[in-house]
């Protein structure tokens, strides 16, 4: 029997009936039964304080009494599809008008109950109104943020936008809500940019990527995108929470700084090749007519000038050699083979005379190394040996060394290594006459990687990786 005042207690029932009404009093949720118009018939303690009435009050009111007036049509709309039996439950987030006048937010639940010739509405509501205003501040910081803030459901599709990213993007929120806003991000990096995002969702991993996003004016933006994963207090996954910034005048400045870098180093080589035809057709020219001479000279001093022909024997010895020195710088400067016969044999050759002129062993290995390789990965490699070699000779005391230059997948590996003082690599970087920073310059032009391992006495390895890339007239 179910009692038709709100002050009236079941009487007759049994005490299961007893038991079940009092946990209706006893519940935290704020629970009401309602008759099929709509006015509750008990209301439980949870409910009352939450809303500011006393049951009694509030079973003198019809539930649309409780919505604002710009809630009122559209709730009652709902109630009256359970009412015409189209649904028999829904819930939704709403507010309520609490006695004094304050909204609060509530989780609304109906559902519709049969009972014996009548039907009853069980309606339960939990206050979120903390969780409300929680979600409010955030929204209030994030609008106010310099920064696009995004957030994602755990299942990838994107369900909040702050306003500076609507303001960059030019488009309503709605366009952007699922995977909308990736209609504005630029077709080329669509496909690294989803399986980045994907990816990261698989694994609940933090993730960074750049990619070019439309901005309201039409042109494309470079933006750093960075997402974390959420997780709710129990520690199940919530989703994503992620930021974005425009970085393109950053992109263009470390572009302008690549071009000059670029400039300054096609500048060094044509400054290298002029110097080093300088050496080879003139100062070597001269030097050529010089021992000439002294060899003339000695034919007109007499026999018995037995000192005089020592003492030119011994300059046109000293003019052979510093020709031989200069015919080396002038291929150091600039390697004429590189042009003509390619990489593997100008760095052969280079090891050759290197090992000849500093009395240091160099072995060289190499495989799978295409022979038409582009200029600038070839000058790259080429240059980055001979100088590691010659800090080797230099500065590590090694009588030994190794050059490796190996195909990995799609790229070229070169490694160098000797067994030398070796130095702390941390600070090496810092030393200008080391001239690793001048490797890594053109290693970074050649979009490759370079790795330094050194330590005091332990000897050296440097391993460059670079993309290959051929010469467009050629094919591999």
């Amino acid at each position: 029997m179910i009692p038709e005042k709100a002050s009236e207690k079941p009487k007759g029932t049994s005490s299961d009936y007893e038991l079940f009404y009092e946990a209706f009093q006893a519940s935290p949720i704020g629970m009401a039964l309602e008759d099929i118009e709509g006015r509750p018939l008990h209301v439980n303690s949870a409910l009352c304080s939450m809303l500011g009435f006393s049951e009694e009050e509030m079973c003198g009111k019809h539930c649309v009494e409780f919505s604002p007036p710009d809630d009122a049509q559209k709730d009652w709309a709902l109630f009256q599809q359970l009412k015409a039996g189209a649904i028999d439950h829904y819930s939704l987030e709403k507010r309520f008008i609490r006695k004094d006048g304050a909204l609060t937010w509530g989780r609304l639940s109906i559902s519709l109950l049969s009972h014996q010739a009548s039907s009853l509405v069980v309606a339960m509501v939990e206050d979120v109104t903390p969780l409300r205003e929680s979600e409010e501040r955030f929204r209030l910081v994030a609008n106010a943020a310099p920064v696009m803030i995004w957030m994602a459901g755990t299942d990838a599709l994107c369900n909040y936008f702050n306003e500076p990213w609507l303001a960059f993007t030019g488009r309503p929120l709605q366009a952007e809500l699922g995977n909308g806003w990736a209609d504005s991000v630029h077709a080329e990096d669509m496909t690294q940019c989803t399986e980045t995002y994907l990816q990261a969702f698989a694994r609940r991993d933090p993730f960074t990527m750049e990619y070019r996003l439309r901005r309201n004016d039409g042109e494309y933006r470079w933006v750093l995108d960075s997402g974390v994963p959420r997780f709710d207090r129990d520690g199940s996954f919530a989703g994503y929470i992620g930021s974005a910034v425009d970085v393109t005048d950053r992109k263009r400045a470390e572009e302008a700084v690549v071009n000059l870098g670029r400039r300054l180093i096609e500048a060094q080589e044509d400054e290298r090749r002029n110097i080093a035809r300088e050496l080879h057709d003139d100062i070597g020219q001269k030097l050529a007519m010089l021992s000439l001479e002294l060899q003339q000279a000695a034919a007109l001093v007499p026999a018995s000038q037995t000192a005089l022909h020592n003492q030119i024997d011994l300059l046109v010895g000293r003019t052979s050699e510093v020709i031989e020195d200069v015919r080396t710088l002038s291929h150091q400067l600039h390697s004429s083979k590189l042009d003509t016969v390619g990489l593997v044999a100008a760095i052969r050759g280079f090891c050759r005379e290197f090992a000849e002129q500093r009395r240091v062993q160099v072995s060289f290995m190499y495989r799978e190394v295409p022979d038409n390789l582009s200029h600038t990965v070839s000058l790259c490699l080429f240059r980055v040996l001979q100088e590691a070699l010659g800090n080797a000779a230099k500065h590590s005391g090694a009588t030994e060394a190794e050059a490796q230059l190996v195909r990995v997948a799609d790229e070229l590996q070169l490694t160098i290594r000797d067994a030398g003082v070796g130095f702390d690599a941390s600070t090496a970087m810092y030393n200008e006459g080391i001239g690793l920073i001048s490797m890594r310059e053109r290693v970074n032009l050649a979009k490759g990687t370079i790795l330094i391992k050194s330590k005091p006495q332990e000897g050296t390895e440097i391993t460059v990786r670079v993309p290959i890339a051929l010469d467009p007239s050629g094919e591999e």
